[in-house]
């Protein structure tokens, strides 16, 4: 069978177990969130003309889908930060209406453009997690620098850009925004130092800045407007590391520091962590818990049952891609698929 007939009958087998399921109430959120904990991850909010050039659209989604998303789950679930699902999760609270927390990864600027309007219309609060260093100095995270400079690359010197995809394993496609997203992913094979090397080499082979004019990071200004308006500012590390492979002295700085940081440029509580590419080890665990946050989450799929370590929480990502059937409308069942114990059955 050919590749994209085989994808076409996964989903079409797919979207009939969502609907039947749906059908059933076993995946309505009320039965089938029932005593968990749901903790749902985005990251960027582009409107489609920005969406169209960004180099990983598989973390996006666009404003409208985001309305329809948080519309759904205020219609299905007890809505909260991280920080207040969680304390009420941990206190016994169980309400017809599952607990869950929104949660946007990364403190990109088109959070506080697009996400904020979305969340506020909808009365509904979320967690942002936020790099500190890149707050501070205004600089885009790497693996935003190297899918843009790569995708800049490719057009621009092709044999450069093959050269530097080798290097990660990775052969350019005639799509520059999917060879783009191959080298961010392989790049997560490399050691810290290596993989900024190679960002910053990409960097320094496309003269001027490749971001277009709508990329950015929010500053402590917008931050103070989120916190002020009820959202959990928390914790995604300094510089966005990968932890496991940090030394002591760097791994207290990137979990310790980048609260120490937050709290005094807010002026609140942060007592969430999110471990950024989701890495980590006992090691990586153990000093989250020594510098005081009360969670901290992964980017392993799932609802979280009973017991569940709190600096270990697993989420449920959604992305435009993710919430639509195989026709490419916007679907309840396939969003209440996702978001149950069910979908670790399905998933593929």
């Amino acid at each position: 069978m050919a590749p994209g007939a085989s994808q076409r009958l996964r989903l079409l087998v797919r979207d009939g177990g969502a609907r039947l399921l749906f059908g059933l109430g076993l995946t309505r959120p009320g039965r089938a969130g029932a005593d968990r904990l749901t903790v749902v991850t985005l990251h960027r909010v582009l409107p489609a003309e920005a969406l169209a050039s960004y180099p990983l659209p598989q973390i996006a989604v666009t404003p409208e889908e985001l309305a329809w998303i948080v519309a759904f789950l205020r219609a299905h679930f007890t809505c909260d930060t991280l920080a207040g699902a969680h304390r009420r999760w941990r206190e016994g609270e169980r309400p017809a209406r599952p607990l869950l927390a929104l949660t946007f990864d990364d403190g990109q600027l088109d959070n506080f453009v697009h996400a904020r309007p979305v969340l506020d219309a909808a009365g509904v609060k979320a967690t942002f997690f936020v790099p500190v260093e890149a707050i501070d100095q205004g600089t885009p995270l790497w693996h935003d620098r190297l899918g843009f400079g790569m995708m800049r690359l490719l057009a621009a010197d092709p044999p450069a850009a093959r050269r530097l995809l080798g290097e990660v394993g990775v052969v350019p496609g005639p799509d520059a925004r999917a060879t783009a997203a191959a080298a961010v992913a392989g790049s997560k094979r490399l050691r810290e130092e290596a993989r900024r090397a190679l960002a910053e080499r990409v960097a320094e082979a496309v003269p001027g800045d490749p971001r277009p004019a709508w990329d950015g990071m929010m500053g402590w200004d917008q931050l103070r407007t989120l916190a002020h308006g009820g959202h959990e500012i928390g914790s995604h590390s300094v510089t966005h590391a990968l932890l496991p492979g940090l030394d002591a002295v760097a791994l207290e700085r990137e979990a310790a520091g980048s609260r120490a940081r937050i709290r005094a440029e807010l002026g609140v509580a942060c007592e969430s962590f999110c471990y950024p590419n989701g890495d980590h080890d006992a090691r990586v665990v153990e000093a989250v818990r020594r510098a005081g946050y009360r969670q901290a989450v992964l980017t392993a799929w799932g609802p979280n049952a009973a017991g569940a370590d709190p600096l270990r929480l697993t989420r449920c990502d959604l992305q435009g891609r993710t919430v639509r059937d195989g026709v490419g409308r916007l679907s309840e069942e396939v969003l209440a698929l996702r978001l149950s114990p069910a979908y670790a059955r399905v998933r593929g």
